[in-house]
Order: C-alpha cells, then structure tokens, then sequence
C-alpha cells in the first residue's frame, strides 16, 4: 500500500510533451472476473502497433470507456499492474489518472488508540465483498444508477470487518435548485464560460460537477470521525481520478438529509448553499409522463442511449405502480397527487423512493478559484449558516445550565445494618465466633471528604465492596449518608444511564417531544443508520445500548452523569470508542460526570478524566485517595511493568 508522503501521483509528471509518451485507444471493456483477478480489463491498441493489443486491468471505478485514448510512459504489457504503473487519459481541462489507484494510509484515532486505515479503490474480492455487506445493511435494495466510483474505508484489526466504511462518488444529478442559483450568473472559471445557468449550459457544463452519492461508516464506529476522512480523501480522488466526457471536475456537492443534524461535510470543507426542492411539485406530472411512454423509453435505456436520472425516474414509476395495485386505485397521478396533499401513513410509506422532500445541499470547489467563487456567493446570497447550526441551540442549552457550585462530600460515612433471625444454626455461629446477631453492621466507607467541580469527569474505582456503586446513589439522593453531609447544587439534574425499559422504537423514545432534537443527539452518539431509529433498545448490540442510554441523557438535559459499572460487558474497541465519545461530549456541553469501575485501566487513557478517585474500603487506615488522571496512569503503567517482569 502506498502512503501518502510518498505516493507519486501524476500530476507530479510533466505531461506536456505527449508526443514522448505511448498513446492507445480502448478497443473494449470487459467487467466479467476470471481466475483470481478483480476489476475491470480493458484491451488497448497502441498506436503504430495496428496488430497486438494488450489486455490491462483497471479498477472497476476507473473512469475510461471504449474508443477513449490513454497514455503511459511505455506500452503496458501483462507484467505491468494497476497498483504501481501509470496509466491517464487526457481531458479537456488537464489529465485523470486511472492509475495507479488511489490508495493511501492513515489512521483513525480512538483515544489512545490508533486504528491504522488504507482509503483504497476497489481492487480486490475481499474489498468489494465489504463494500457489498455495507451498503446492503444500509440501503438494503436501494442501487445507485449511472457512473459511480467507491473508495472503501480498509483496516485489519482482528475484531473488525476488513471494510469499516466506504463513500460512493457519482454523476452530478441535471436538476438542482441551490447549485443553480450560486451559478446563473456571468461566470468565469479556469477555461470555461457562461452568462447564465441555462438547460443549455448544463448540458455542456454538468461534467464539472461530481456528487457524494453514498457515505457509510460501520454501525459501531459512528460520530468518531471516519465520515470526514472519507470525504476528505474523496475530495483527493476526484481532483486526480474522476473524468466526465473529458472534463475533469471543478466542484463536489452533496445532498442528505442526515446533514441537518450531522456537519461531517463541513468538517471536511464543504459549504452550505441551501435546500433542494424535493420533487413533490412535479412528480405527478412526471409520472404520468412515464407512465404513457414507458415502452418507448426502456426501448432507450436499453439502446444506451440516455441513462443515469432516467433510470432514477424509471424506478420511481416502478415503485408507485406497485403503490397503486397495492391500494386498488388505477391512476398513478392521481394517487400520487392525493397523497402529497393529504398523505397518509401508510399511503406515504408505500411511495417511499418515489417521493422526495427538500434536502441541505453542500458544495466544495475542487481548486482555488472554484473554492472562491463559492464561498463569495454563498456570501452574497446571505447564505450564513446550514441546517446542522441547529444543533449548537441543543448543545447551548446544556451548557447553560452547567453546575454552578462544587458537589461536596464532608465526612461522609456510609454503613449498613441488617437483621439476622437467630436460627439452631445462626446461633451456632454466634457462639463459635463470639458474635451478637442483635445488630449487625456493615461498613462501606467512612470519613469521605473531598468536591466534585463544575463539569469535572471523575472515575471512581476501587476493588468489589468499597462502595463505588453506594456512593453513586448518594448522589443521586437514593441512599442518604449514615454521616456526613453531601452538599449539592441547586440547579442540579441528575440522570443515571441506565438502560431503557420500554418497547417502543428508539426515535419515539429520545425524539419524543422534538424529533428533530432525537435524531440531532443519536447522530451525535453514533446512531445515525436510519434503522436504528425505528428499532427498540432490546435489538441493539451493546455498544448501541451505551450510545441509545447516552443520547437519552442528552435529551433530558442532565447535567451531573453518573454511570455505574462502565463498559463492564463491551469489547476493548468499543470501550475506547464509548470512552471517547462521553469525554468529548461531556467537555463540549459542560457536564459533570461520575464514572464507577472496578476496572478503570481499561478505559482511562481513552476517556482521560480530570481526576481519579480510588476507594480503599472501610478497613484501611485511610480509605480513599485522589489523584490525578497522569498520576493513575503512570500507577496503572509501573504496575503493568512489574506484573510483566
């Protein structure tokens, strides 16, 4: 695998003398798989070679077609491969390479944990197998149409799928309202021209443009950062990689409803520049339109003779036909019609696919100029701010309401007492053992002193029995201290993540009073494969039940956690991945938080904590300690030494 300091792509090879370089025509292109190769193999016929022809195998996402003409550095042969050799085709505005394939070493940092990463085009079986199980789980049957190239997120640790994500690039869709109005003015722009945005231009200029079909992360490594890599590697692709009918692209857009409740694009340098109109308007007119020329425009399709958004379309009328025999009504128009005027539940979930509502729409320029024109006419438009913004209301209103004194504990001593019936047996004991069974006393702790601070993460750890899970009910006022006094805020609001007892689907549960805020705090956690909102808390993994507990603490606006046994049945990977995630949320709306473990090495180095709070138990001479989190860690560490010599 090639890493990223050190790959040579081909822009960095002068390319302005063609007449030194070997030049081909693409004779065919054969995406069948023989043996144990995978890709695609397209024939070349070298110029000046009329009678050989030599077979080369490029990645299925390549972008090359028959009759096209490439270029290398010297005729390729069967000894040459799509991972070291160069291989382009010349484009109106410059060069794509179609290799060597993009391919590029990273990492995913996960708290202390690095999780090495290659961001590769699809070359090999296990790769596309990957690919396939994630966008099955994800869009289940739902298929992209027209031209469109994966790069897929790789990583081989043991307890991962070798595919732990992928983004999907696609031809640009015609029609667009908000790209259209930052464009239908006089415009300028690295060789190519126009006064306005008219069907005429986009027909010429819709090559310049590449879309972000499909962005998928595994369900258990959500929110920690691996959608923007992929973006960010897919903005490094197109620029090298992507050709349209020979022209490279100037801009990337998106459009998602998920990006009104998760800025990943954003992070990745993508811009806001409005909400697409959705198709309620026209897709009745449209679908009788289809509908009276379907037999003549499969005819076409199958011709090759238009593709891409008409096959989207052709699907649509699919879809709503079966919509309609399903619901006994004999016209498509108007069953449609009706519906977007007076939907129903289940008259909407029939047309699912069909109907499409109004989605934030990002887009980046793929160089300086293009990146300028952008962001000044977003500018100028007063376009200032995207739908996800919506999401700091949500964080600033748990961070208002912040602790706003010390949680202080003085002297405080916690014991049981418990009654034993005397009993032949229990009396027995109580004469061996010199013991009375008239009172008996259990103590948990004693002479506790010492103040939890204002949106401070403090672990509590210790051995079984020292009162790591009493002292979490005294502060949530469940237990009351045999002496002592625990001094609390006024403004407190204690939540305690534990599980979620009812049966009903996750979004009805966290999104109950405002979905919009559910869906915003889920994505937040790492729920955001649509699935999982309409899922009950019982068919989660267990990673998904922290994060579902966690997103219930967040829409309930507490402001002290207290977490009880922390990630006791969950793998090493998602400790780290939990541990991380409530330090950054924590941080970022200003909680306090109380974690208790019998076992705090595991997660310590991930999650960080300001201090680290070991109880001792009622028998030591002095039953607790406070130390800081470096100074728990460097303990753990010189322990782990002297345990390993």
């Amino acid at each position: 695998m090639n890493d990223l300091a050190s790959q040579v792509t081909f822009s960095q090879v002068p390319l302005n003398n063609l007449d030194n370089l070997a030049q081909a025509q693409v004779s065919t292109v054969n995406w069948g798989r023989r043996g144990g190769e995978f890709g695609k193999k397209i024939r070349l016929r070298y110029v000046g070679q009329p009678d050989s022809t030599v077979v080369f195998r490029v990645p299925r996402s390549a972008c090359v077609t028959k009759g096209d003409i490439v270029y290398s550095y010297a005729p390729l042969d069967e000894t040459f491969s799509m991972e070291q050799d160069y291989l382009f085709i010349e484009c109106e505005n410059g060069f794509a390479q179609l290799t060597p394939i993009y391919c590029v070493e990273t990492d995913l940092q996960i708290g202390d944990f690095s999780l090495p990463l290659t961001i590769t085009e699809i070359s090999r079986q296990d790769e596309f197998d990957g690919y396939i199980a994630l966008t099955q789980y994800h869009y289940r049957d739902k298929m992209l149409f027209g031209r469109h190239a994966p790069l897929v997120a790789v990583t081989c640790h043991p307890m991962l799928p070798n595919v732990i994500g992928y983004i999907d690039l696609a031809t640009a869709f015609f029609v667009n309202t908000p790209r259209r109005n930052i464009l239908d003015e006089p415009t300028r722009l690295n060789g190519v021209a126009w006064e306005s945005w008219t069907k005429d231009v986009i027909r010429k200029r819709i090559p310049l443009f590449v879309r972000i079909a499909r962005c998928v992360v595994h369900p258990e490594l959500r929110s920690m950062g691996l959608g923007r890599i992929l973006v960010e590697h897919a903005t490094e692709f197109v620029k090298t990689h992507w050709q349209s009918a020979h022209w490279k692209p100037y801009f990337l857009e998106i459009s998602a409803d998920m990006l009104r409740y998760i800025p990943f694009v954003e992070k990745a340098g993508m811009i806001f520049v409005g909400e697409t109109e959705g198709n309620l308007k026209r897709i009745a007119k449209d679908l009788r339109y289809l509908k009276a020329n379907e037999e003549r425009l499969q005819k076409e399709i199958f011709k090759g003779e238009v593709f891409g958004i008409l096959d989207t379309k052709l699907s649509q009328l699919e879809k709503a036909t079966i919509a309609v025999n399903g619901s006994g009504e004999q016209n498509i128009g108007q069953f449609v019609a009706r519906q977007i005027a007076n939907p129903t539940l289940d008259g909407w979930a029939k047309l699912a696919g069909v109907l499409s509502l109004p989605k934030p729409h990002y887009m980046m320029g793929l160089n300086e100029e293009a990146a300028e024109l952008i962001t000044q006419r977003a500018l100028a438009q007063n376009i200032s701010s995207s739908p996800a913004q919506a999401g700091q209301v949500y964080v600033d209103q748990i961070y208002k309401s912040r602790l706003q004194q010390p949680i202080r504990l003085e002297n405080v001593t916690y014991q049981t007492e418990f009654s034993v019936p005397r009993t032949e047996i229990t009396h027995q004991i109580e004469r061996a053992f010199e013991i009375s069974l008239d009172s008996l006393v259990q103590p948990i702790f004693k002479n506790l002193s010492f103040e939890i601070f204002p949106s401070e993460i403090l672990v509590v750890t210790g051995l079984s029995g020292t009162g790591k899970t009493t002292l979490l009910q005294l502060l949530a006022g469940k237990l009351s201290p045999t002496s002592g006094v625990i001094s609390l805020p006024d403004n407190i609001k204690v939540g305690l993540l534990n599980p979620i007892s009812v049966s009903k689907p996750l979004i009805e549960v966290i999104g109950r009073k405002d979905t919009g805020k559910g869906i915003y705090w889920m994505g937040v956690v790492g729920l955001s494969e649509p699935y999982l909102y309409v899922k009950p808390f019982t068919a989660l993994s267990a990673g998904q039940k922290y994060r579902a507990m966690l997103a219930r603490l967040l829409i309930r606006g507490a402001n002290l956690w207290l977490i009880d046994e922390f990630c006791e049945n969950l793998d090493a990977v998602n400790t780290r991945l939990l541990s991380q995630k409530i330090a950054t949320l924590a941080r970022k709306v200003g909680v306090t938080v109380v974690i208790a473990s019998s076992d705090a090495s595991r997660f310590i180095k991930s999650l960080h904590p300001d201090r680290v709070l070991i109880l001792k138990g009622a028998t030591a001479t002095n039953g607790y300690e406070v130390l800081t989190s470096d100074d728990f860690i460097a303990q753990v560490e010189l322990q782990n030494n002297v345990n390993a010599s």
